[in-house]
């Protein structure tokens, strides 16, 4: 990729924090601002219109994204893939001390989560991100896993008939979620680092939520511009009475992407025992003697 491209897609970005944009996107705003860049390269190149430079930049970006992560640019991990100007903050860094205090918070969290889940006719499993392959590079699975995973059996009340039609029929027979949990409350310096963390692991669900115990104010209005371009919702959680907890943001329902939960199930136990599990509900509709799925998380 050419290195002058890796800075103009970075400037772009970083000019425009609040823009999400595609790689299409991103190649039509340079035709447009960058007339001496496109000339050159079209000069140099056996690109002659611009619509085939537009192509050609386009897939340029798309296939040097770990180049363009040493000038700040990430995408997320939704389709189409957006890229985004990320600061020092967001990096894929070591985990610091202060991060490792922030996970054992959060391990407290997840009893407390599951609790509420439950209320809403959600069932819940911990992914431990720790049991999954490490022979893929450092940082390889790094914001791949979720901290909950959740499933609602659409058919669970229905009469015993309507579970056996419902196995022959080919329909939606289930939500699946993906929860990442977040402890304290939310700030302007940490909102962005948090959400697009959930936007890279959680994707791949029918719902994805941030998980907290609040967040500021003045975070607020922002994390719901978010909210709504990524279908994410927002989960604010009672860590004394879960119960009570609410959801804040209402996620968007989006496609189940299977590619990112096959990618995830090669990696983690965990994960394969979460789908295993949805495998025990489905064939449970159909036949009383098959072993009921084991979900929850222990305090």
């Amino acid at each position: 990729m050419d290195k002058n491209l890796n800075q103009i897609v970075s400037e772009l970005l970083k000019n425009h924090t609040n823009k999400f944009l595609t790689a299409r996107e991103i190649a039509e705003w340079i035709i447009e601002n960058k007339t001496e860049f496109c000339k050159a390269k079209m000069k140099r190149t056996k690109v002659k219109t611009t619509n085939a430079l537009i192509v050609q930049l386009r897939a340029e970006i798309c296939s040097h994204a770990l180049s363009l992560e040493k000038h700040n640019v990430f995408r997320t991990a939704d389709k189409p893939k957006r890229y985004y100007y990320a600061d020092n903050t967001l990096k894929l860094e070591t985990e610091t001390k202060e991060d490792h205090k922030n996970k054992q918070e959060e391990l407290k969290l997840y009893p407390k989560l599951a609790q509420y889940c439950k209320t809403i006719g959600v069932e819940t499993l911990r992914i431990d991100e720790k049991l999954s392959k490490k022979n893929g590079g450092k940082n390889y699975n790094k914001w791949l896993h979720a901290d909950i995973v959740g499933y609602k059996d659409l058919a669970e009340n229905f009469n015993d008939i309507t579970k056996e039609c419902i196995v022959e029929y080919s329909c939606e027979r289930s939500y699946l979620y993906s929860f990442e949990v977040k402890a304290g409350i939310i700030t302007n310096s940490t909102l962005r680092k948090y959400f697009f963390q959930t936007v890279s692991n959680s994707s791949w669900a029918n719902y994805s939520y941030l998980v907290a115990e609040g967040i500021d104010s003045k975070a607020k209005e922002e994390l719901q511009l978010l909210c709504s371009s990524f279908n994410i919702g927002f989960i604010q959680l009672d860590k004394d009475e879960p119960e009570e907890s609410d959801i804040i943001i209402q996620a968007q329902k989006t496609d189940i992407d299977w590619n990112m939960i096959d990618r995830i199930a090669n990696e983690n136990p965990d994960f394969q025992k979460y789908l295993k599990n949805i495998s025990l509900a489905y064939k449970k509709h159909s036949n009383r003697d098959i072993q009921a799925p084991e979900w929850g998380i222990k305090a």
